[in-house]
């Protein structure tokens, strides 16, 4: 087995060659091309994840992530992606079964990454690849006992919600999957350290952003609050005025003048 540094600088490697191809189809147009295949991927997954089938789990995550790198269309990239992959295999395997003993909270994970990669924004698209690929090292940092500055359950927190604002998040979840740490115990970190809760810095995160997309885009109001993680425009609005002291098309009247 590598020692633990080999590993971490593997899972970085691997992290990057997933990221650059994503940032190589998304900047041939490549959003939807990825979507009915890997919508399909997600499927096995779910499936495999609900019967507890790790071994079938597996293999059909590294189909998933294999179909994205390939629709980037460059061979160099490809067979560099499976030459580390190989090498992670039993690895990566290992810390699925050792550190995720629910397999639906990992294809949770791949529905919120699918979700990224169709997004909008290529920042959040690249940086949700980068915190997938190495969320297992994370984990088994965790299990040791390790501390780090990057391991700090409000900084993981809020990079978590910077990239994945846009989708449906339960505070409960982020604090267990992506802090390792209790909800409540978020919470109270949260509070003594940014003054708020999670979900009030969630809420922050999407207004804030939605008040950029007003300004630098012609989309409907309705559709920019989903863009943001609304479901519900007239929450939205309503949040939105709580927030600025103005009405979202003001907000954008104001932009224009």
């Amino acid at each position: 087995m590598k020692d633990h540094a080999n590993l971490h600088d593997l899972c970085r490697l691997r992290s990057t060659l997933d990221a650059f191809a994503v940032r190589r189809w998304r900047k041939s147009g490549g959003r939807e091309r990825v979507g009915g295949e890997l919508r399909r991927l997600l499927g096995k997954l779910k499936r495999f994840a609900a019967q507890g089938d790790y071994t079938a789990f597996h293999k059909a995550d590294q189909e998933f992530h294999r179909a994205m790198v390939a629709v980037a269309g460059l061979e160099p990239l490809l067979r560099s992606w499976e030459i580390v992959t190989a090498d992670l295999d039993e690895w990566i395997l290992r810390v699925k079964q050792s550190y995720w003993p629910n397999l639906m909270a990992l294809y949770r994970e791949h529905e919120l990454l699918l979700a990224a990669w169709r997004s909008e924004d290529d920042w959040v698209a690249e940086q949700a690849t980068h915190q997938h690929v190495e969320a297992g090292w994370y984990r088994l940092r965790m299990a040791k006992g390790q501390r780090a500055e990057d391991l700090d359950p409000v900084q993981r927190a809020v990079l978590f919600i910077a990239t994945h604002f846009n989708s449906h998040l339960n505070v409960a979840w982020v604090a267990r999957h992506v802090s390792f740490v209790s909800a409540s115990h978020l919470a109270r970190l949260f509070r003594s350290r940014l003054g708020i809760s999670p979900l009030r810095h969630l809420k922050q995160v999407r207004l804030e952003r939605a008040a950029q997309l007003l300004r630098s885009s012609a989309d409907a109001v309705v559709t920019i609050a989903r863009r943001v993680g609304y479901r519900n425009s007239s929450h939205f609005v309503r949040d939105f005025r709580r927030k600025f002291g103005v009405t979202p098309l003001n907000c954008r009247r104001r932009g224009k003048a």
